[in-house]
Formats: structure tokens, sequence, C-alpha cells
């Protein structure tokens, strides 16, 4: 089995991220879970750089920085703004797939079921890009 794909997780709160985090085992290992903008914005460019001492205001993630990141995946709760002002930031150094949830597909209400559904669609997601090729490109892609 190829060991799990190195995620940030982006969330705006720790009780959802939670489920995420636990429903993406095995395929990916979340690192690190940013809440804020202002967090992302200094957190994500310095993990992407391969920096290990880096600051968190959450408990979740394994903090386990050594193989550095593979994707960044944002959840509902960051507007196309956040999103652009998050890629700029982190533009010098991003070689990665950053996949934003597509709200034009139906989901459940925010819980347990809407955690689980938007895994599915992130799993769905990336193994589309791996098996086009293009896994570890910098880009968006909704999910």
């Amino acid at each position: 089995m190829a060991p799990p794909i190195p995620v940030i997780l982006c969330g705006r709160t720790e009780k959802i991220g939670a489920g995420v985090i636990a429903a993406l085992k095995p395929e990916f290992e979340v690192i690190h879970f940013v809440m804020t903008l202002d967090a992302g914005l200094e957190q994500i460019p310095a993990l992407l750089q391969g920096e290990t001492e880096v600051p968190s205001h959450s408990e979740l993630g394994s903090k386990n920085y050594a193989r550095g990141v593979g994707v960044v995946i944002l959840g509902a709760g960051y507007e196309d703004e956040d999103i652009q002002q998050l890629r700029e930031a982190a533009a010098p150094f991003s070689s990665v797939p950053w996949l934003r949830p597509d709200i034009t597909k139906p989901a459940p209400p925010l819980g347990p079921a809407y955690g689980q559904a938007l895994v599915e669609r992130i799993k769905e997601t990336v193994n589309g890009l791996q098996a086009s090729g293009v896994f570890e490109v910098d880009s968006v892609v909704f999910y």
C-alpha cells in the first residue's frame, strides 16, 4: 500500500475538521489544519517551502511535515477571494493541486454526513488527477 498523501486541510471548525480527517484515512494524512485566512496566509507558504517549525492554532493534524505537502484541501468556508489570497501568498512555492468544493453539487447539511460526502468527492477527484498524470501540478480543482 502506498504511503498516505500529506495534506493541508483548511476548514472553519475543528468539529467538522476532525470528522473529515478521520474519513480521509488511510489514503491521506492531514499534517496541518488551518482555520482562518490569516493563519493560512502565514502557514501554507511556510509548509510548501518545507519548513517544519510552523505555528498552528489547532491541535488537529499530525504535524508530520517530513514528507512535505501533496495537496491543499479547502473547505466551503473559504470564498473565492480567500482562495485567491492564499494562492498568491503561496505562488512562489506551490507545485500541488488545491482542491475546493463545488458548491453547485448537492451536499448534506453541516454535520458528520456533510464531511463524509465531501471526503468521497475529494478521494474521487484525487484519483482522477493521479490517473491523468497531473497530480503534482499547481492548479485549482473542484471536488
